[in-house]
């Protein structure tokens, strides 16, 4: 009977598991996947970062091509939803400080403005 040595860390279960697993092994699916499952919430959160459509359709691409860059960093501390839209929430930001003057806020639904991230987030 050994004696683990390594500490242990105690994951969260993440419902993505299985979409990272895929994105790491570069399976031709997953990034069909990834859209499926995160590209209408992501585009919400950059269309109101940015307050423009084109902008946040760019936001959305970049920040995805970043993640399947980037997966094999990702360590699992976190939700990988989360990451995802921090990474998307980045960029989005990064645009709009390059684009002075244009506005930063945009309607989720004609009359409602979106108060805080959970918002966005929330189906």
């Amino acid at each position: 009977m050994g004696v683990n040595t390594l500490p242990t860390r105690i994951r969260r279960d993440d419902r993505d598991g299985q979409l990272v697993e895929s994105l790491r092994l570069r399976e031709a699916s997953a990034a069909e996947r990834l859209a499926a499952t995160y590209l209408s919430r992501a585009y919400r959160l950059a269309a109101g970062i940015t307050g423009n459509a084109e902008d946040a359709e760019e936001v959305v691409q970049d920040a995805f091509w970043s993640v399947i860059r980037k997966i094999d960093t990702f360590r699992g501390e976190s939700a990988f939803g989360s990451c995802l839209y921090r990474v998307v929430a980045n960029e989005a930001l990064q645009r709009a400080r390059r684009r002075p003057g244009q506005r930063t806020e945009l309607p989720l639904a004609p009359g409602k403005k979106v108060a805080s991230l959970g918002e966005i987030f929330l189906p």
